[in-house]
C-alpha cells in the first residue's frame, strides 16, 4: 500500500477539510495517507511551521 503525506490546512477548526479530504480519499484504493493536520492557522509564524513540515514532508496540502 502506498504511503503519501498529505497537509490538511485550516484557519478554523479544520472540520470541513477533513470532510474533503475524506470524500477525496474514498476515491483511491491502496492508498494510506499520512495526515498532518494544521488547524486554527492564523498566523504568519503559524504559516511558517506549517510550510516548514510541508518541505519536510512533501505532500499534497488542502
Amino acid at each position: 500500500m502506498a504511503t503519501h503525506h498529505l497537509h490538511l490546512v485550516s484557519d478554523s477548526t479544520g472540520e470541513t477539510i477533513n470532510s474533503v479530504a475524506r470524500a477525496c480519499l474514498v476515491q483511491f484504493s491502496g492508498v494510506e495517507p499520512v495526515e498532518h493536520v494544521w488547524s486554527l492557522v492564523r498566523t504568519r509564524g503559524m504559516m511558517n511551521k506549517v510550510v516548514s513540515q510541508i518541505e519536510a514532508h512533501p505532500g499534497p496540502v488542502l
